[in-house]
């Protein structure tokens, strides 16, 4: 049973309240992929590496991931799955990864990860591959929870089975829906720097003068802003506005105009040419940002990029 694509991905969510929910329908799912041949990724907390494999019929046979490091941003997490599977596949056999998102990661910055879910269903849909992400329903709230079933085409079942979701949204509806925008706290003061109408090189060295970030942070930074900039200047209607805003170890920049934004429901996920801000300028930035955010509202549409954690 595939995802909406038709192409073999398969998406299922393992919604459970227990370690004993958990193993009922993960191990028949990763024994029975060490059992098919399958390459077999578990993508999970330490501790619950732990309690997989300690119940698997052959713990050598699955290939573990450190998931604080492997799910740092949502789009470089799709690159770096793309390039899991494509290396894996090389040749024949399918692959199935268990995973879960870091509790850091679902408490901070829950909306970009539940667009990373609408995301996958497009972004690996080429591969014959099946994932079951498992959610710990004890620590999410409600709203979160109906996220999980949104971009799920699938339900893990402990009889192996999974059946076809009925609460699942397609892909595009999802990620259309405006996106959680809580001011970061820097946003309070008055910005370091307010621009308007500057070129990528102006407003590259705006960044830089008031920047205090790590080198290799604010030299992806700087990248980022001129790939935002000339975009908005490109498909975007002027004036644009630049403004940053910079603590040690913390710089924002916001990037605004007044059209209405990208086309595309994936830009920035998903290295796919198409109107604005859906090609590779925006792609990168989503690699390595702390986070972007893509705001709209009736006078026009700003990026926010974040680079750093707050003081």
């Amino acid at each position: 049973m595939g995802s909406d694509s038709g192409q073999g991905y398969e998406h299922s969510a393992l919604c459970h309240s227990s370690d004993q929910e958990l193993l009922a329908s993960a191990l028949p799912f990763v024994n029975g992929g060490v059992g098919a041949g399958d390459t077999v990724v578990v993508a999970l907390s330490r501790a619950r590496i732990d309690l997989v494999l300690a119940e698997l019929d052959r713990p050598d046979a699955v290939t573990v991931m450190p998931i604080e490091s492997h799910y740092s941003r949502p789009a470089s997490a799709i690159k770096s799955y793309r390039d899991l599977f494509a290396a894996s596949l090389d040749g024949a056999g399918s692959v199935r990864v268990l995973g879960e998102l870091p509790i850091a990661a679902m408490a901070e910055e829950w909306d970009a990860w539940a667009r990373y879910e609408a995301a996958v269903n497009r972004a690996f849909a080429e591969f014959p591959v099946r994932t079951m992400c498992t959610y710990d329903t004890r620590v999410l709230s409600r709203a979160d929870v109906d996220d999980v079933l949104s971009t799920h085409p699938l339900i893990a079942s402990p009889t192996g089975a999974h059946p076809r979701n009925p609460g699942y949204v397609d892909p595009s509806s999802f990620l259309a829906r405006p996106q959680r925008a809580e001011p970061d706290p820097l946003q309070h003061t008055p910005p370091a720097v307010e621009l308007t109408n500057p070129s990528p090189s102006v407003a590259r060295r705006a960044v830089a003068a008031v920047s205090t970030l790590a080198p290799g942070e604010l030299e992806d930074l700087v990248v980022s802003v001129s790939e935002v900039v000339t975009n908005a200047h490109a498909h975007g209607i002027a004036p644009v506005e630049v403004r940053v805003w910079a603590q040690p170890g913390h710089t924002v920049v916001t990037v605004r105009d007044s059209g209405p934004g990208p086309t595309n429901p994936f830009a920035g996920l998903i290295p796919e040419p198409g109107d604005y801000g859906g090609g590779y300028g925006l792609w990168i930035a989503h690699q390595v940002c702390t986070s972007v955010l893509h705001t709209r509202d009736a006078t026009g549409f700003t990026i926010r990029l974040t680079m750093g954690t707050p003081a």
